[in-house]
């Protein structure tokens, strides 16, 4: 499929994704904890107010899926959650976004997770490889046949969504309607897994602008960057190798970030990891915090700070301590 068409155009306009809440639980843990654990966990961020999970194929190799299954077959209908979806996640042979791959990857979900479909797919990486007009449409032919209810990508540069959504409108089709990159007010020093992408620090500037101004969801993964607002000496910040997130974070620009969060949660109340949240979820992008709560108080406290506004000047003293 190439990447022009003489097919009717129409207007790309991104709407809502009914049911997508601000807030949305990460499922990437569950295959560390026991079966137990991970349904009560499931059930208590449910109770504290979840109504969106964020689940991918390639989590726990099959096991984070498998066990949110479990969980997902006892809801009934009428409570049943937003579900994003994720696919076609390379593996150590070669990239697997293609038809066939992703039909797999999905098959696969459905299977392990009991769901009729995704809300929202995302394909977890891109193969700037495969031109944009073949993936857009094997993704509209899910769409088209209820598998999936609308799709996107995680981890795609603006170039290529914005390639995507061009061929879209060429070809009559619906299109991204969200995009899945790391947004955190942390700036990670290195990619944490091969072919992530990001929106923080200065070099994505313009793909914020563009996010903003096109009104493309974001939905953030890591938006409170692994717990890093939460770690509290010079030892846990610097010293344990370890921690993913101290080795993504560890910069003296990152601790003063922290430090200026840690202000803000003083005159307002609530911690620095609230503070983080609120940073991700008040830009001008429109933005949705993934994220991996452990039990029902933390995502009741992630919750209220959602709903506390940051000041255009707190966002920027923030990320760059001027305001």
């Amino acid at each position: 499929m190439t990447e022009t068409t003489d097919a009717p155009t129409h207007a790309y306009v991104p709407t809502p994704l009914p049911g997508l809440g601000r807030l949305i639980q990460g499922t990437a843990m569950l295959d560390a904890l026991s079966e137990r654990d991970a349904l009560a966990l499931l059930d208590a961020v449910t109770e504290a107010g979840a109504r969106s999970f964020d689940l991918a194929r390639h989590y726990g190799a099959g096991e984070a899926e498998r066990r949110f299954g479990l969980w997902y077959r006892t809801v009934p209908p009428e409570r049943r959650p937003f579900l994003v979806g994720k696919g076609g996640h390379p593996d150590d042979v070669r990239d697997r976004v293609t038809r066939d791959d992703v039909r797999a990857d999905l098959d696969t979900s459905l299977e392990r997770t009991g769901a009729e479909r995704f809300d929202l797919y995302l394909l977890h990486r891109d193969d700037p490889d495969v031109p944009v007009g073949e993936i857009v449409d094997f993704l509209d032919e899910l769409a088209r046949e209820g598998r999936i209810g609308a799709y996107g990508g995680s981890n795609w540069s603006v170039d290529r969504i914005r390639a995507a959504q061009t061929y879209a409108r060429r070809a009559g089709r619906d299109g991204f309607r969200a995009s899945s990159p790391h947004f955190s007010l942390a700036v990670p020093i290195r990619p944490p897994w091969p072919g992530c992408v990001t929106l923080n620090g200065p070099d994505a500037q313009q793909d914020r602008a563009w996010y903003a101004a096109n009104g493309l969801p974001v939905l953030a993964w890591s938006s409170v960057a692994m717990g890093w607002f939460a770690l509290e000496t010079e030892a846990d910040v610097f010293g344990n190798e370890r921690t993913l997130g101290a080795t993504v974070y560890a910069t003296p620009d990152n601790v003063a970030r922290r430090d200026r969060a840690r202000r803000i949660a003083e005159r307002d109340g609530g911690t620095a990891t609230e503070v983080a949240v609120r940073y991700v979820l008040h830009q001008p992008m429109r933005t949705h915090a993934i994220v991996g709560c452990r039990s029902a108080e933390e995502f009741r406290s992630l919750k209220r700070a959602a709903e506390t506004p940051l000041s255009t000047d707190d966002l920027r003293w923030l990320e760059w301590g001027e305001g």
